[in-house]
């Protein structure tokens, strides 16, 4: 019997909702990453709606956009 070797990779849709942040769970679009003052590699996301007290921050400019893309499909608080 002949096995063949599976590449073992991220399918092309998770590399693309890591790279781009998703709307908020509210449905208002997230303010583009903004790096903290006196950090380094500290990013913060927040809802555009004033209303809307969203926000992430996280270490890294990736973990920060995959920890929004998670808040954003949940419901709370």
């Amino acid at each position: 019997m002949i096995t063949f070797k599976q590449k073992k990779s991220q399918p092309e849709l998770n590399k693309v909702t890591t790279d781009m942040p998703l709307n908020c769970r509210c449905g208002g679009k997230p303010s583009e990453p903004q790096a903290i003052a006196n950090c380094e590699n500290r990013w913060v996301i927040r809802c555009q709606v004033e209303q809307c007290y969203a926000y992430n921050i996280g270490q890294g400019l990736a973990d920060t956009i995959q920890g929004w893309n998670r808040l954003s499909t949940h419901f709370y608080r």
